[in-house]
């Protein structure tokens, strides 16, 4: 069976995480009410897409929300640590279940613009 996704909103950078003691930012999705910590992109520089790899729902990790304003960007803090292993593709099976991590949606989007 597959989803079909109608209706998406793309947060870039949106979410404050500490990784391993390093703050740093993800981007999250937005789908049906329910918000998606993008842990991984898999990207295609050729064809100008990005898809998210592994996502980790924001309900299930300690979080705080907040408005963005000019001191702080980021909509949603996490409030524990995560660890290194989420995004470089070492957790095992066992510690990817126990944070809630699954694949991504089949969402083809553009990448991102950055600065040259």
């Amino acid at each position: 069976m597959s989803l079909k996704v109608s209706r998406f909103q793309v947060h870039e950078n949106s979410v404050q995480a500490n990784v391993s003691g390093r703050t740093c930012a993800l981007s999250a999705l937005e789908i049906g009410g329910e918000v998606l910590v993008v842990l991984t992109w898999l990207g295609n520089k050729d064809a100008g897409l990005r898809r998210p790899e592994y996502v980790l729902p924001l309900a299930s990790i300690p979080h705080q929300s907040r408005e963005p304003d000019a001191s702080s960007p980021y909509r949603w803090v996490l409030t524990g640590t995560l660890p290194m292993s989420l995004f470089d593709g070492s957790a095992s099976r066992q510690v990817r279940r126990q944070h809630g991590v699954s694949p991504g949606p089949a969402l083809n989007l553009p990448l991102p613009v950055t600065a040259s």
